[in-house]
């Protein structure tokens, strides 16, 4: 009777965190999207919160062994770290391009 009661609630908050991801999505796209700086601001805090309430079932999903997660190689990591960095110097070089 346990074990079902734990497989009904992994399936449960495996739901949640599903609906949590297509929540912040949708934020996402329409923080992107607004023209009103208002609504901008209102969306951009919605989607903060709803990234904080992910973080909480996250945590607790992580914290009973439902969703685990690897740690990168630090090869993989270092790759990644500097492919972002290069991203942004170029990011950069063209804002300077386009100022000028």
């Amino acid at each position: 009777m346990a074990q079902q009661q734990q497989t009904q609630d992994m399936e449960l908050v495996g739901t949640l965190i599903y609906q949590l991801k297509l929540e912040a999505s949708a934020l996402c796209t329409s923080v992107l999207e607004s023209a009103n700086p208002n609504v901008r601001t209102q969306l951009s805090q919605i989607l903060q919160q709803s990234f904080q309430n992910q973080k909480t079932v996250f945590d607790l999903m992580n914290q009973k062994g439902w969703y685990k997660v690897e740690a990168a190689p630090t090869e993989q990591y270092n790759r990644i770290q500097q492919s972002f960095a290069t991203m942004q110097q170029q990011q950069a070089q063209q804002g300077q391009q386009q100022m000028q």
